[in-house]
């Protein structure tokens, strides 16, 4: 269920696990938080493949989730742009695919400008080659995202 309010997106989540997506065009990042909202790791990533929702959905069931947090990119204050239109259309289907197997669960967009520079930045010191720095930067995009969430809600 898409929730348009924080204030009710954290009491649905209140003592549940949040997971946060970093939508690319060819990937997605996947940062998970404690039920506290006190600490957020990256996680995984996921390619955008026929598959890609049913991962989803093994994930939320796995980690037993309990609020979907979805990193959506805005140019300028309030401005949508291609890509954040695409990824509230895609929020829809997961949406959609969630109630389809039986689960309710609140999803809610925050900003995630800027945030795969900073994750490229933030993992330069973390890996030994360029390569396998770029293979995990949407994840620590997606930690990042929800980072920011966690600490300003």
């Amino acid at each position: 269920m898409l929730v348009r309010n924080i204030k009710e997106f954290k009491k649905l989540t209140y003592q549940k696990k949040i997971i946060c997506f970093d939508y690319g065009k060819k990937k997605i990042g996947v940062a998970i938080s404690d039920e506290n909202h006190k600490i957020s790791m990256p996680m995984c990533i996921i390619f955008k493949n026929k598959e890609y929702k049913k991962k989803i959905k093994e994930i939320i069931f796995s980690y037993n989730i309990g609020g979907i947090l979805m990193g959506l990119p805005i140019n300028e204050p309030g401005r949508s742009n291609k890509m954040s239109q695409s990824i509230k259309d895609i929020t829809k289907g997961i949406d959609l695919y969630i109630k389809n197997n039986n689960l309710e669960i609140p999803i809610f967009f925050w900003d995630e400008s800027f945030t795969s520079i900073e994750a490229e930045t933030k993992t330069k010191d973390l890996f030994n080659n360029t390569k396998k720095q770029k293979a995990s930067i949407d994840k620590y995009a997606a930690q990042i995202i929800l980072d920011d969430f966690l600490k300003n809600t």
